[in-house]
């Protein structure tokens, strides 16, 4: 916790003596909206990373309590995270007078919201779909490693529209 809080006040020190932000609201904004969104992002790329060095282990075991992990994560904090994220972005876009037009924006906000569809419409279901199997079937049943093995290939996609996202904002293409 301690460190946490003096890693916020760090941040906040910095935000508040930028030189890189046309005012400190947006420099906390811009803040909040990177460091959650490296969070969401970050923890992305690690599940994916642990899933396929589970699927190279075929330990069914193993893709199960990944696949809880990813269930766990996505609902309780990568949901969370990632309406910051936007929130924070949409009031920078506000804050500074930028504009929805914008091709960079633009791009952003689609891959944003692919990614919560994909959330909601796919991951989530079949999340919910995964614990029944477990609970049912167990682990090592086929249904259930069909079942965790779409679930990874469909976050691996979420995950690389994601990282499209991180690039667009970082390099704002076609501007």
């Amino acid at each position: 916790m301690a460190i946490g809080l003096a890693v916020a006040a760090v941040g906040l020190i910095f935000a508040l003596n930028t030189t890189d932000a046309p005012s400190h609201w947006f420099a906390v904004f811009k803040l909040i909206h990177v460091g959650v969104a490296v969070f969401w992002v970050g923890g992305g790329v690690l599940l994916t990373a642990l899933a396929l060095w589970a699927q190279t282990k075929n330990d069914p075991e193993e893709m199960a309590t990944v696949a809880r992990q990813a269930a766990f994560v996505g609902e309780k904090l990568f949901a969370p995270a990632g309406l910051i994220v936007l929130a924070m972005g949409i009031t920078m876009v506000i804050n500074d007078h930028i504009g929805f037009g914008t091709t960079w924006l633009i791009i952003g906000l689609v891959g944003y919201a692919l990614t919560f569809t994909t959330g909601i419409a796919f991951l989530s279901p079949r999340a919910k779909r995964i614990a029944e199997l477990l609970e049912t079937q167990g682990a090592a049943a086929d249904e259930t490693q069909a079942a965790i093995r779409e679930i990874l290939l469909i976050a691996r996609i979420d995950v690389g529209v994601l990282l499209i996202v991180v690039a667009d904002m970082l390099m704002k293409p076609f501007s």
